[in-house]
This record gives C-alpha cells, structure tokens and sequence, in this order.
C-alpha cells in the first residue's frame, strides 16, 4: 500500500475511533472484538505497544519516516490480546480498569496520529513533542494501574 492510500485510511479510521459519540457507546467488550486476536498476553502486547513507540522514537532521531509510520501502524492496529484485559486486576478494579481502555485507547490513537501527520510535513521538532505526548499517555496508564496487576495469564 503507498504511503499516502496508508494515511488517508489512517486518517479515515482515527475519524471513527475518536468520535465522541461513538466512544460513548462503546463497551470494552466491543472494542475488544473489534480487534483481530492475536497469541500474546496484554502484557506481552504492552511490550510490543512500548517497542513500536521506541521505533517511532528511533526514526525521529534519524528522520526516518518509514520507521515513524512502521512504529504508528501497530499502535494504531494493534490486536487485541489472548484473554481478557482486565482479568489482570482484582474484580473491584475490572469497571475501571474497562473504563481505561476505553479512554486511553482513542487518545493513543489521535496521538499517534498527530506524530505521523507532523512527520509527513516533515516537521520533525512538532514530531518530537507529539511524540512526547503519546508517551506522556503511556506512562500515565502505566503509573496508575501497574501495581494493581494481580496475574497475568499463562502463555
């Protein structure tokens, strides 16, 4: 696929995963199913999700659009994991964490975007910043529900 067919589905997509009104009514069971499954835990897709961050990390420094939008597709398309997200926490945690998913997902993507869109431009400092946004979100995730992590399913 060219990389501008790449972006104008990108764009296309990001304007229906980040509609406020369909993010309303979207449970995290749905979007769960709306995603491929893939053979890995949340823990292992958390560690892809991270290494596909650090790609576009990585090709910003070296001004390398392709390793920038390669790190955006998987994020951006990312599968959903072999179990249940939230059956990694305790039950009274499950609402919540749910209601994470559903709030961090569409800003990963309308983040991850916005990197891409400066990149195109070749805007790499805007770039950069978006990128620390993105990261920002992550981390944000991470500092609020690691240690609420009870299991992780086996392989």
């Amino acid at each position: 696929m060219h990389l501008h067919k790449l972006l104008q589905s990108i764009t296309l997509l990001s304007s229906v995963l980040i509609s406020p009104a369909k993010a309303d009514k979207l449970t995290a069971e749905e979007l769960l199913a709306s995603r491929d499954s893939a053979d890995m835990t949340y823990k292992q897709l958390m560690e892809v999700m991270g290494e596909s961050a650090s790609m576009m990390h990585k090709g910003i420094l070296r001004q390398n659009k392709i390793m920038v939008k390669t790190g955006a597709d998987f994020i951006l398309n990312h599968p959903a994991p072999n179990h249940k997200p939230w059956d990694i926490v305790k039950k009274e945690e499950k609402k919540h964490f749910k209601q994470s998913l559903l709030t961090f997902d569409p800003i990963l993507d309308k983040q991850t975007l916005a990197v891409v869109e400066e990149v195109e431009k070749g805007n790499w400092f805007k770039a950069n910043k978006a990128l620390a946004k993105l990261n920002s979100s992550c981390i944000s995730c991470h500092v609020t529900w690691k240690h609420k992590v009870i299991k992780y399913p086996p392989l």
